[in-house]
């Protein structure tokens, strides 16, 4: 089934209906307490959770949203700090892309709103990094707007219940999405609607091995009454990740790291080892620094998105304090705007680091 006009005909329209009524009652009696979904829960929060949700797992959420928002608790909090500090408090849960956008967008509801975060999809999407899912589900989840909201969950319950065919991101396809969320949105209490849909996604209509016999709109669901609920949604192939090779060097300077801060847009602004792309010479790289005894630490493999990093990792001492950059204690790392990557590279150079050093010249 696929309809590439931004509507929906009669017999979506009545799936939607019931399958809504029943996502409602199951969400009531099984919906997780989150600390997003408390009484009371501000427009705020609710954006700080769908942005840190974002490619991350619930349970890697939990512990950091808490942290964010006992430093960060009103948007004028955050807009009030550093961007450092806010790498530093989003550091470990990668995609730091998401927290400068949320400090960027801090800063508008201040400049703009007041300090207060605005109602209306329109208003939210003028926001810095606010798109079209984050601002239905602010508005929708915080100020119970009627507004819609297609996720990765999303996605694969609408593309399962109504058997739709294509590749989800896809234009005729998304806009069928997009149709069909705004259908479930069409309710008095539309957040409830929406975190249902994602709730399903989450915990029963999951990826591979969905529990369809506890699904409450299994009787209704067409990909369960063909027998092939994994078939949907029908995505392209995926490109596997380039490989990359690359040369790290840490200085070691009395007992401390020397990180930097990378001008790269994974990480640009947070403190880094040198790094550099290719097979380089250490030596050099610790000449230019004013560094000896050369170790090799072996390699680092680092996997994003997009790029499988093999990084081949090295240590030098510092001869004298270096006048750029920044030491740090290789135990004392909290609060600092680290990525994982560098994470990795002390990791390697801590567990190696009774290795005899070797010379190079």
């Amino acid at each position: 089934m696929l309809r590439g006009e931004n509507s929906i005909g009669p017999d979506e329209a009545a799936r939607v209906e019931a399958a809504r009524e029943a996502l409602l009652g199951w969400y009531a009696a099984s919906a997780r307490a989150l600390p997003w979904r408390a009484r009371g829960t501000t427009a705020w929060a609710t954006w700080v959770s769908e942005v840190m949700l974002q490619q991350t797992r619930v349970e890697t959420v939990l512990p950091y949203f808490a942290r964010f928002m006992e430093r960060f608790p009103t948007p004028r909090h955050m807009a009030e700090a550093s961007e450092a500090e806010v790498l530093g408090q989003w550091a470990g849960i990668g995609y730091y892309r998401r927290a400068r956008f949320l400090h960027a967008g801090a800063k508008a509801v201040c400049e703009r709103h007041g300090g207060e975060v605005p109602r209306g999809v329109e208003a939210l999407r003028a926001l810095d990094g606010v798109g079209e899912y984050t601002a239905g589900a602010i508005a929708s989840i915080a100020f119970g707007e009627r507004a819609a909201l297609v996720d990765g969950n999303v996605e694969r319950v609408l593309t399962r219940v109504f058997a739709i065919e294509g590749d989800p991101k896809s234009s005729a396809v998304k806009k069928h999405l997009w149709a069909l969320a705004a259908g479930f949105a069409d309710h008095p209490d539309a957040g409830a609607v929406n975190q249902s849909l994602m709730e399903l996604g989450a915990t029963v209509c999951a990826p591979t091995a969905p529990r369809c016999l506890t699904c409450p709109v299994r009787s209704m669901c067409r990909a369960a009454q063909e027998g092939e609920p994994e078939r949907y949604p029908e995505k392209a192939p995926r490109k596997a990740p380039r490989d990359e090779d690359w040369t790290a060097l840490l200085g070691l300077y009395q007992g401390r790291a020397l990180l930097v801060q990378s001008a790269l847009g994974r990480w640009e602004g947070m403190l880094v080892p040198v790094m550099v792309p290719g097979a380089v010479d250490p030596a050099s790289l610790a000449g230019r620094a004013g560094a000896h005894a050369v170790m090799d630490h072996g390699v680092v493999v680092h996997v994003l998105t997009h790029a499988r990093m093999r990084l081949r990792v090295f240590s030098a001492t510092l001869d004298e304090a270096p006048t750029e950059g920044t030491l740090v204690s290789m135990d004392a790392l909290a609060g600092l705007a680290v990525p994982k990557v560098t994470l990795r590279v002390l990791s390697a150079v801590r567990s190696s680091g009774d290795a005899a050093p070797r010379r190079r010249r």
